[in-house]
């Protein structure tokens, strides 16, 4: 009788993160490739996908709390991990204090947004080059989140980046799409920001933990790359508020 080894390939890994608090998601939440294989769930957030068999694959996350999400894939052996974001749902438990944005846009748009804050503000170490990697950050009072918004200070628009395996106590953290201008360190303000995708209905749904004042000003941008829209609206603390 003769044995053969059955080698297991790793196709992918991913690391799912929760859009609102930046932390790692492990539970209450499948994930399944729609271009077979097998999913095998890891500690802190992280799953690994086997034996896919396809260099392009789509997976397909299910949860109580967040939205429902389809993404395509490269298989790379597990050379890069993939982060998920996972968006809340209105089904998400609500924390004393948090304040609710609704709204509809098209299907699949993405809506980004956040309210100048200076107890919550960052500010950059360094000065930041346009088409860096990397950026450097002080986060002021432990503030956590995964999408920041930066612009100077004489300038009205900015732009959002997102920060990539954030990790508390470090400095300088990697971008996952590098920033289109160049930033000084006393003339730039940044603010942690929240994002959402319209799910199949165009409904979508995000939270902030903390706005500054009674009513603020938030500003947002929606829609898909090449044809965003941005604005400013009156919210309030607490409670649901419905843009768009």
């Amino acid at each position: 009788m003769v044995l053969h080894e059955t080698k297991i390939r790793l196709s992918k890994a991913v690391l799912l993160r929760d859009a609102f608090t930046g932390e790692p998601v492990s539970s209450a939440v499948r994930l399944r490739s729609l271009s077979g294989g097998r999913v095998e769930r890891k500690s802190d957030g992280y799953f690994l996908f086997l034996d896919v068999g396809s260099p392009q694959f789509e997976i397909e996350t299910e949860s109580p709390i967040y939205q429902r999400k389809k993404i395509c894939l490269a298989a790379d052996a597990g050379r890069e991990v993939e982060e998920v974001l996972m968006y809340p749902s209105p089904s998400y438990p609500l924390r004393s204090g948090c304040t609710a944005v609704r709204g509809k846009a098209a299907p699949g748009s993405i809506l980004r947004c956040y309210v100048e804050n200076e107890d919550s503000s960052s500010r950059l170490i360094n000065d930041y080059k346009k088409g860096e990697a990397e950026i450097s950050l002080y986060l002021r009072g432990g503030t956590k989140s995964v999408l920041w918004h930066i612009q100077e200070k004489q300038k009205k628009m900015g732009e959002f980046f997102r920060i990539k395996n954030f990790n508390e106590g470090m400095e300088v953290y990697h971008l996952s799409q590098s920033l289109k201008y160049a930033y000084h360190k006393k003339d730039t303000v940044i603010s942690p920001a929240q994002e959402t995708e319209a799910d199949e209905n165009g409904e979508f749904y995000l939270l902030f933990r903390q706005i500054p004042e009674e009513k603020c000003l938030l500003h947002y941008s929606y829609g898909n790359t090449g044809t965003e829209k941005s604005g400013e609206i009156e919210i309030l603390r607490a409670k649901d508020n419905y843009i768009l």
